[in-house]
């Protein structure tokens, strides 16, 4: 009995090492050959009056506009009040977090001449102080995607604001995109008063990559559309968790000119890949750039005498109302 105990621990043992190594092989195949695909976000001009875009921020606070379907029949006043619903935490989207923890009543909507007048209780206090910039952000930018905006003003239990009102962030006598978004070099606590020009890049957040605004402080005449092109193409990480295409793929600029509101650029080579094609994202955050500079309306971009576009188009509008992109589904 113990001789046959003892062959059975002899047996045992190679066992044990046969399916430690069937194990190991398992583990190298998933790691050698399972690949994660990740969605790339594209730019469109097709359903601009059907998408209406929400700021919402991801794990590192940063805020993310995302193209949420809407009902062309909505008017800009109700989808207003979706907006703070999403804001709120209507539906959850992986990767992503309300600004409110509890929910913020948009209770009243007032638009004429260009201004919408934003009317809120005591709920839109319902968000964590160290986001307060962000709030004010996400609520600007927001309303200001609609054509009929050009500035907001905000009013809590019917007095018009001057500041936000936890961290008392001061909130501008023009409120509009003038106040940058994702200033990852600003203090919570503050706005600054120079220039801000918004460059896009990309970041991924989960198995799917995003066009994400971010402004940075320039001192630059805002008539010289040369130089805040040139500022664009610099390498303007100012995060770990952002990429900018155009910096690392070394894209520069061989010519320029604007009028009547069409830039026309010419680039080097470096937008195209190895097979001619249009290096999607950097194009996509090229143009979303240049959108963001209030002169320009439409853009061509060439290498050489080519016109390139990642579709079929020759062209493309730069108007950011006109555009959509990070088109998501709750």
């Amino acid at each position: 009995m113990k001789q046959r105990g003892f062959r059975k621990m002899r047996f045992r043992k190679p066992m044990i090492l046969v399916f430690a190594c069937i194990a190991f092989v398992m583990y190298l195949s998933m790691r050698l050959y399972s690949t994660e695909e990740v969605t790339t976000s594209v730019i469109s001009t097709q359903h601009a009056s059907n998408i209406m875009q929400v700021y919402l921020k991801d794990q590192s606070n940063t805020l993310v506009p995302l193209s949420i379907p809407v009902s062309e029949e909505e008017s800009e006043e109700d989808k207003l009040k979706l907006m703070f619903a999403y804001l709120s935490g209507k539906q959850t989207l992986e990767g992503f977090y309300p600004l409110f923890q509890k929910e913020c009543f948009l209770n009243d909507v007032k638009m004429e001449d260009g201004v919408a007048r934003l009317y809120f209780d005591a709920s839109l206090k319902n968000y964590k102080k160290e986001d307060e910039l962000r709030v004010l952000e996400a609520i600007t930018w927001g309303a200001t995607q609609f054509s009929s905006v050009e500035k907001v003003e905000l009013y809590l239990n019917e007095q018009r604001m001057k500041e936000m009102p936890l961290g008392q962030t001061p909130i501008p006598e023009i409120l509009n995109r003038d106040i940058g978004i994702n200033h990852f070099e600003t203090a919570t606590d503050s706005l600054h008063d120079s220039f801000s020009l918004t460059v896009f890049s990309t970041k991924k957040i989960g198995s799917r990559e995003y066009l994400v605004p971010k402004s940075r402080r320039c001192r630059l005449d805002k008539q010289d559309v040369a130089s805040q092109v040139a500022v664009i193409l610099e390498d303007i990480s100012v995060s770990s968790g952002l990429s900018s295409k155009l910096h690392t793929d070394r894209i520069e600029i061989k010519n320029m000119n604007m009028k009547d509101g069409l830039l026309k650029v010419e680039l080097n080579d470096h937008i195209l890949a190895s097979d001619a094609s249009v290096k999607q994202n950097a194009y996509d955050t090229f143009v979303l750039s240049l959108a963001s500079i209030p002169m320009i309306e439409r853009v061509e971009i060439r290498v050489g005498k080519q016109i390139i576009h990642p579709t079929k188009e020759e062209s493309t509008s730069v108007s950011l109302v006109e555009m959509t992109y990070n088109e998501v589904e709750f």
